[in-house]
């Protein structure tokens, strides 16, 4: 496997037209008011299909969050901060509420693709970087979620902006862009928490290698510690101990168990029963009716006056008769990660879920493709950090064991696997094109030195692409 000598190197951002080289080319402008017109379309999707309209299991709970952000439930306390911020916030706005929810809601399925495209546009020429984008936004899966209120919605239109951010610091490598970078990659994090790897990665990539790193560690620390002290408190509430990333052990608990559901017995906070979705869609539908041989429910009680105590008790406790094999809770991830269904919004009475469930069949060789592409070296300096994390997260994803997998987990890789794929698409079409300026044309030096660039007949100037392929530019001291 060829791997990258320095995913830090930061090779010239492509270049656009040269000097007299004329208006751009029809197919630009077609391009560009085709992603424009994507962009509105996805504005306006929450107005046909409103999370209002969705108020059951999660993304009910969701909504009651937000509308109790300062006074939360314990499943309040035990979720993420972020995204009931979010909420809040959209409810604080006068006016029909309606409407500010749907303004709000489409102006996070509208950002989605557009940070995807300034990321790919820090990597790629503008038609290439707008066509992965446009790629992006058509997807169903990352439509059809807006319709509900799940901290999803929040996390991918974060996502695109961090990655942009990460290229941009590598580029600049500037206190204020890794300060930006950083500050994108933690409202990722404590909206869910799978992002957190990710953060780490990006966030040393473009730490590491770079000077000032005194001053950009203590600009990190103190980010960290204006998120991370209100979601802890908002997490002590009701469960009685500093949790910034809200309740970590009632999904190891489950997990632990091997069982079909979860039973929570907490006293006057109430009793809950959870079952995960994986369980009850169908894997591989509609080819398969098949559904995990687990049964049963394993009941828990906790006194949740004793901070941690009683859940680290129970989490030993069902470890000691686990009824699932490891090997099994392997495999078992393995096979939601690539093809379960992503719930909620694989609601086949809804266009954009029944388009959901059968594209999810594209996932695993989307994965492959690019890991074969990263074995071949397909990519180039910072375009690394694409397949690091992909990859990376989808081997971690395969192997935890902190939570039963969903494919709704998955959903957060997608974006960065389509991503990879037209990186490594471009790069591929850059090797294969013949080298016929060289053959037909002097030296670029030559004709500099018999005139100016901007002099120079179209035919003759080098492709613009090609140069910034050719040459990368030298950081700043």
């Amino acid at each position: 496997m060829q791997t990258p000598s320095s995913i830090s190197a930061v090779p010239e951002r492509p270049a656009g037209p040269l000097p007299g080289g004329g208006a751009e080319p029809r197919s630009v402008h077609v391009l560009r008011w085709i992603f424009g017109t994507a962009l509105l379309l996805r504005l306006l999707f929450p107005f046909y299909n409103s999370p209002l309209s969705h108020l059951f299991s999660d993304p009910g709970r969701h909504w009651e969050n937000g509308m109790r952000l300062f006074n939360p439930t314990f499943m309040g306390s035990g979720d993420p901060l972020l995204y009931q911020v979010w909420l809040y916030l959209l409810i604080q706005i006068k006016g029909n509420v309606g409407a500010v929810v749907s303004t709000g809601t489409g102006f996070l399925c509208a950002a989605m693709p557009y940070g995807w495209y300034r990321a790919l546009k820090e990597l790629l020429p503008k038609n290439w970087a707008r066509s992965g984008a446009l790629v992006i936004a058509a997807v169903p899966a990352f439509i059809g979620v807006y319709a509900y209120f799940m901290n999803e919605t929040l996390l991918l239109s974060l996502t695109g902006f961090a990655f942009w951010a990460t290229f941009r610091a590598q580029r600049k490598r500037t206190v204020a862009a890794f300060t930006l970078a950083c500050a994108l990659w933690l409202l990722a994090g404590f909206t869910r928490s799978v992002a957190l790897p990710l953060a780490l990665l990006c966030l040393l990539c473009i730490w590491l290698p770079q000077p000032r790193r005194v001053a950009k560690a203590l600009i990190g620390v103190v980010l960290l510690l204006l998120v991370a002290v209100p979601a802890g408190l908002h997490g002590r509430v009701n469960l009685h101990y500093f949790a910034p990333f809200g309740n970590g052990y009632l999904n190891p608990i489950y997990q632990a168990s091997g069982n079909k559901n979860i039973n929570i017995e907490l006293g006057p906070a109430g009793r809950y029963q959870f079952g995960s979705p994986s369980f009850y869609n169908p894997t591989f539908y509609p080819f398969s009716d098949w559904l995990t041989d687990r049964s049963d429910t394993v009941f828990i009680a906790v006194d949740l006056s004793q901070g941690r105590a009683g859940w680290i008790t129970e989490l030993k406790r069902v470890g000691q008769q686990p009824s699932l094999s490891t090997l099994r809770s392997y495999w078992e991830n393995f096979l939601y990660l690539s093809f379960a269904q992503s719930w909620p919004d694989n609601d086949r009475a809804a266009v954009t879920g029944w388009l959901t469930v059968w594209t999810r069949w594209i996932w695993l060789p989307l994965v492959l493709a690019v890991a074969v592409g990263a074995v071949r070296g397909r990519f180039r300096g910072r375009e690394w950090l694409l397949p690091l994390c992909g990859l990376g997260m989808f081997l971690y994803f395969m192997v935890q064991q902190e939570a039963v997998m969903e494919g709704r987990y998955r959903k957060p890789l997608d974006p960065i696997f389509i991503a990879a794929a037209v990186v490594m698409t471009y790069r591929s079409t850059r090797r294969s094109k013949p080298q016929m300026s060289a053959l037909a044309t002097p030296p670029v030096e030559a004709a500099v030195a018999e005139a100016p660039i901007a002099g120079i007949p179209l035919a003759e100037a080098p492709p613009a692409e090609a140069a910034a392929d050719e040459a990368p530019a030298q950081p700043p001291a």
